[in-house]
């Protein structure tokens, strides 16, 4: 049986120029974190496309059609704290934005070609809700025990000049899971230069299956 791997193209946060705007979101984290299990520093990010079990095969023409994708860098301002009631998770939400809007419609359009899926198999692309995952395991209500200033929050900006390909697998602890990133493309900050017809990307060699 062929092997698969978990994954998603996502932001992250975790460059220099975000680092005020993320050391934000910790201490907000930390501040709410009697309410449930915090998310793992490493692991915050912002879901652009679930992919679900992804064959090697499939992952390498993803990487091909991302390395097609032509965006400008832009930035995010969060929002208001928000709650899913199934998955039992509180997030940080993120103002409106046309430029993540169109690339998150862009790779999930890319993804459903590359995958064969229908477009009404996947639920998150007519709905997209930017967020932030900041922790699990929060019983229903409670977020109506947070005072209004923290539901809030006071606004972080965050720049995006880059997006990913990210593997989710079971920590090595037995802990939660751990979000590995596999590839990675810069999105344009001054005028675009044309790609070539045969872009390339390092694929290394602990992420072949």
């Amino acid at each position: 049986m062929e092997r698969t791997r978990r994954l998603f193209f996502a932001l992250d946060f975790s460059t220099p120029e975000n680092a005020q705007a993320k050391a934000e979101i910790i201490r907000l984290k930390h501040t709410l974190s009697p309410l449930g299990q915090p998310v793992p520093n490493d692991n915050l990010h912002l879901t652009l496309a679930f992919l679900g079990n992804v064959s090697q095969q499939d992952y390498l023409a993803l990487c091909r059609a991302a390395d097609k994708i032509d965006a400008s860098a832009f930035s995010l301002r969060t929002a208001s704290l928000g709650y899913f009631n199934k998955p039992q998770i509180l997030w940080l939400g993120i103002h409106p934005s046309d430029e993540l809007q169109r690339l998150a419609e862009t790779i999930n359009t890319l993804s459903r070609a590359v995958l064969n899926i229908d477009k009404g198999d996947t639920p998150n692309t007519p709905n997209f809700l930017p967020h932030i995952s900041l922790l699990r395991q929060v019983e229903p209500g409670a977020i109506d025990t947070i005072s209004d200033a923290y539901k809030e929050g006071e606004s972080s900006s965050l720049t995006v000049q880059r997006f990913g390909l990210y593997q989710s697998a079971p920590h090595p602890t037995h802990k939660g899971v751990q979000y590995t990133c596999l590839n990675t493309w810069p999105l344009s900050i001054a005028k675009p230069t044309p790609k070539s017809d045969f872009p390339s990307y390092s694929l290394k060699d602990d992420h072949e299956l």
